[in-house]
């Protein structure tokens, strides 16, 4: 059985079942309700089952608005019936592991929902990527240990245990900022087969559950050994997503431009540059030095690349032909007290490794993007479908830069389609300098300093 059709059918008797998970999610909206948070925020409440967490929330932040998610539609139904009346709440059934819905939340939150995703953290990387720049991920999900009792006897018996966790060392892959801390409760029971039965309650599923051979042993070896003590484990994950301090230049492919929008940009708002990885250094292709002197920035103001690869090919296969390995781990924005403009290598999809690509390395450092695109014919569709994966990955766009000879046609079509800004078009040149970057620069807008300086 499917966790959705699962968690469907339990909806009806869940609440009575599900005492831990109330203690849970009480204990995270309390967690929640005192973070800094705006006088009204705005809350996406993601695997919510029958809502839990979004009303202890709305008790403690009665000015808050929801989004409440659930992947079975008959838990949404149930968190819609429950919510109390006058709570400004939207109920929506979505699948956390692929979120339908737009970014810019003061809060995403999930409790007892993580365990269940296929890949975890990368799960929770997309969930960071819905928070505003400045807003929290604040997860409660069991851990390591859950159950170990009841995970022993099934072992002995060959059996399922039928309920997820996730490992510890797993749960910030990808969020560099996030903390965790780690409590336990204790779930005292009659018989192995009224622990059975709230496992089933609450949507457990799994062979160990569904196939009696064998099962009748574990429940007497968990009575036996375990004395029907359950024991859950659980971890919280608070996480806030830097405040956006800068601009992620990517390109709808290669050499369309970015390395001279980058450089205009760190004129524009006097801002440190960073290539997080250079490829083609055997042909002498060394963007960082560009920049650098068109910029002209002094050495402080500049971070070097974190790889640096000799073939001119994407990051993955030119680390892979030197016989290195590249993993979105390895990125961490640099510390800096001024704004930070950094340049991607080619596209939105360009494979990064490890199985990222670059647009999943512009969800892990959280910064607003500027897509550079040529403007001449093919324009349009490369430039919707760029604008299509970073929407779909959760990242926030800043604007379109446009190089090459003016094309109003073009321009139009891809604000009005793309439903975009458009940032500047900058002329092609063919001789660039620092003084031509000066002038280029003073055609990108003036608020878009605003926008990302502190």
């Amino acid at each position: 059985m499917t966790p959705a059709r699962a968690f469907a059918a339990a909806a009806a008797g869940y609440e009575p079942a599900a005492g831990v998970q109330r203690l849970a999610a009480e204990r995270l909206a309390a967690r929640i309700a005192a973070l800094d948070l705006p006088a009204r925020p705005c809350i996406l409440d993601v695997g919510a089952g029958t809502g839990f967490l979004s009303r202890a929330l709305a008790r403690l932040l009665p000015d808050a608005s929801f989004v409440v998610t659930d992947i079975a539609a008959p838990m949404v139904a149930e968190a819609r019936r429950r919510m109390p009346a006058g709570v400004d709440a939207r109920f929506v059934c979505m699948d956390g592991q692929a979120p339908g819905v737009r970014t810019g939340f003061d809060v995403v939150c999930s409790s007892f929902a993580a365990q269940w995703f296929a890949d975890q953290p990368a799960a929770l990387a997309r969930l960071a990527c819905l928070c505003a720049p400045g807003g929290w991920l604040a997860v409660a999900t069991l851990a390591e240990g859950t159950l170990s009792g009841w995970r022993q006897a099934c072992d002995a018996e060959r059996r399922e245990p039928g309920m997820n966790y996730l490992a510890a060392a797993a749960l910030i892959r990808g969020l560099p900022w996030a903390a965790v801390e780690a409590y336990s409760i204790v779930q005292l029971f009659d018989s192995g087969l009224e622990f059975l039965r709230s496992l089933r309650a609450l949507g457990a599923h799994g062979g160990g559950l569904a196939a009696q051979a064998g099962l009748r042993r574990a429940l007497a070896r968990f009575e036996r050994e375990h004395g029907a003590v359950a024991e859950f484990h659980v971890a919280t994950i608070v996480a806030r997503r830097p405040p956006a301090r800068g601009l992620f230049v990517t390109g709808t492919d290669t050499g369309v431009g970015k390395t001279l929008v980058a450089a205009c940009l760190v004129h524009r708002l006097g801002a440190d540059y960073w290539k997080p990885a250079q490829t083609g250094t055997r042909n002498g292709d060394d963007d960082t030095a560009t920049v650098a002197a068109l910029a002209l920035l002094p050495d402080n103001r500049i971070h070097p690349p974190r790889h640096r690869f000799a073939a001119p090919l994407s990051p993955e296969a030119a680390a892979a032909m030197e016989g290195a390995s590249i993993r979105l781990e390895d990125f961490t924005l640099p510390a800096t007290h001024r704004p930070l403009v950094v340049e991607g290598a080619g596209g939105v999809l360009v494979p990064v490794g490890g199985g990222a690509t670059m647009g999943d390395l512009m969800a892990r450092l959280g910064l607003p993007v500027v897509l550079v695109a040529r403007t001449t014919l093919g324009t349009i569709n490369h430039t919707l479908l760029s604008l299509a994966a970073l929407r779909a990955s959760g990242l926030a766009i800043a604007g379109v830069v446009l190089v090459g000879l003016p094309n109003p046609g073009n321009r139009a079509a891809i604000a009005s389609h793309g439903k975009v800004r458009i940032l500047a078009e900058l002329p092609w040149l063919e001789h660039i300098d620092a003084d031509a970057v000066s002038q280029l620069a003073m055609l990108l807008p003036d608020r878009l300093g605003e926008d990302v300086r502190a």
